[in-house]
């Protein structure tokens, strides 16, 4: 794993256009991390959990915490039966 600061992408695209491994990518004022990059084939490897909670993130707003709670104890038990 190797981190970044978004400066040095400047300095070398490659860190984002030809990743070689997970990287992540730092703010370079409060030194947080704020962004990761993976390469495409771990990608596709964790493609459909990401997915999954990107769409999560966007319509949990949308959802009462008590259907939150009941959609998170369903999609648990449904990860369970496909394992």
């Amino acid at each position: 794993m190797l981190t970044i600061s978004s400066s040095a992408i400047v300095k070398k695209p490659s860190y984002v256009t030809r990743p070689t491994e997970m990287t992540f990518v730092e703010d370079a004022k409060q030194h947080i991390i704020k962004s990761v990059i993976l390469p495409y084939e771990l990608y596709q490897r964790v493609r459909e959990t990401i997915e999954d909670e990107v769409y999560l993130m966007n319509n949990k707003k949308a959802l009462s915490s008590e259907a939150q709670e009941e959609f998170s104890e369903i999609e648990s038990v449904c990860e369970d039966i496909n394992l």
